[in-house]
């Protein structure tokens, strides 16, 4: 089983409710966020492109991406990240995490944080104390326009799967080669 994530940009609004939900639900601390949304079709958030009458505003949340190779990983001196054999979620251990940041500046999606007030990094985990009592991740179950979708990527038969095949979902900078686990319909 690997847990993964859809995000169709064609809804999203960009109201930042997956933010919001995230940090106040995972008691985020200080400025840090886990997750963030950009603009899909330019250089500056909540500006659109385009000239009249053919203007867009595209949104692409974003999150840690649960890769299959993930970079933060192989750069954490202490072995604090690791990726559960079960599920495929990429976590931070408290405990071992000095608060370095080599996982922050090395990941290519840059979402690692070191959080000051606590002076250890952190990062989505796809909510999995959630995710293992059998509801969904918060980013997801507060989605306002119902443009997460999350799942078993890993089995062809979820709705998940479906979707990606369906969509022709593609994952954000494939360049990076970390196989991620996030999805996005654009």
């Amino acid at each position: 089983m690997t847990y993964g994530m859809l995000i169709d940009t064609r809804y999203c609004s960009g109201c930042q409710t997956c933010v919001v939900s995230c940090k106040m639900s995972n008691q985020v601390s200080d400025d840090a966020f886990y997750s963030h949304v950009i603009s899909l079709d330019g250089d500056v958030l909540y500006q659109a492109t385009g000239t009249f009458p053919n203007v867009t505003m595209k949104f692409r949340p974003t999150l840690c991406n649960h890769c299959e190779s993930p970079v933060c990983f192989a750069n954490c001196p202490t072995g604090a990240i690791a990726k559960d054999a079960k599920t495929g979620i990429v976590a931070i251990d408290k405990d071992l995490c000095i608060g370095c940041g080599d996982c922050a500046v090395t990941c290519p999606y840059e979402i690692p944080v070191v959080v000051k007030d606590e002076g250890i990094a952190g990062k989505c985990d796809f909510c999995s104390t959630r995710v293992a009592d059998g509801e969904l991740p918060y980013c997801v179950a507060a989605c306002p326009t119902r443009t997460r979708y999350f799942g078993d990527i890993d089995d062809p038969d979820s709705e998940i799967s479906k979707m990606i095949t369906e969509f022709e979902a593609e994952v954000y900078m494939p360049e990076a080669g970390t196989n991620p686990s996030v999805f996005y319909v654009v």
